[in-house]
């Protein structure tokens, strides 16, 4: 009884799905003919199955004839005009990925123990503002002259003559003029006192160079 009663849904199904074959559903017409030739001999279902697959590729042969109709009933221009959603169970709109399995805890981290503020030893102090302004007036109260004399003076309290000799004595054995960068590379003194040196002793400077190059300064004895 059951086995018949399957049949009869099949031829059912079928026979519906004739009257709109848009709608209907292969997969179920497939799963419903299975479950009725599961317990059938192998006579009937031959029968039943050759019969059933010949009305349902009529009906498959129906549905794309529809569909191709009503495709070509809405083209615009030799174009099929597709609704917006028409690819949306096809094109995948958005995607999530859970990376918590794949992050590994943050380590705490040690925390540096603040040092106790050291007085005894401390450099810093405070200072009166009025003795603070009276330093920085007698700074100021110093001239761009007396800088200069003050520095000479300096220069004086070291062994300029030396400097002046070995300066003299490098460019007596290289042609002269020379350039400063050269001198500087000849002596195995420092940058100020070859350049004190230079201004306390008898020697002739002279920049070379345009405007748009680079100057270079020649050093050359003067001659008295």
């Amino acid at each position: 009884m059951k086995i018949k009663q399957l049949e009869l849904d099949l031829w059912d199904v079928l026979s519906t799905a004739k009257q709109t074959p848009e709608d209907m559903n292969l997969l179920m017409v497939f799963k419903l003919l299975d479950l009725t030739l599961v317990d059938l001999d192998t006579r009937s279902q031959l029968r039943i199955a050759g019969d059933a697959v010949s009305q349902i590729t009529d009906l498959f042969c129906d549905r794309s004839s529809f569909l191709f109709e009503e495709l070509h009933s809405r083209a615009v221009k030799g174009e099929p005009i597709m609704a917006d959603d028409a690819f949306d169970r096809y094109v995948r709109q958005s995607m999530m990925v859970d990376f918590d399995q794949f992050i590994e805890p943050l380590q705490s981290l040690p925390r540096k123990i603040p040092e106790p503020t050291k007085h005894g030893n401390s450099i810093v102090g405070a200072i009166d503002k009025e003795v603070l302004i009276q330093a920085l007036e007698q700074e100021s109260l110093l001239s761009v002259e007396e800088e200069f004399e003050r520095a000479i003076s300096t220069a004086h309290a070291e062994d300029v003559s030396a400097w002046v000799e070995a300066i003299s004595h490098c460019l007596e054995n290289n042609f002269s003029p020379m350039r400063l960068l050269d001198l500087e590379s000849a002596l195995p003194l420092p940058i100020v006192e070859i350049w004190l040196g230079l201004l306390l002793g008898d020697f002739k400077l002279e920049q070379r160079g345009s405007f748009y190059e680079s100057h270079e300064i020649w050093i050359s004895i003067t001659n008295n």
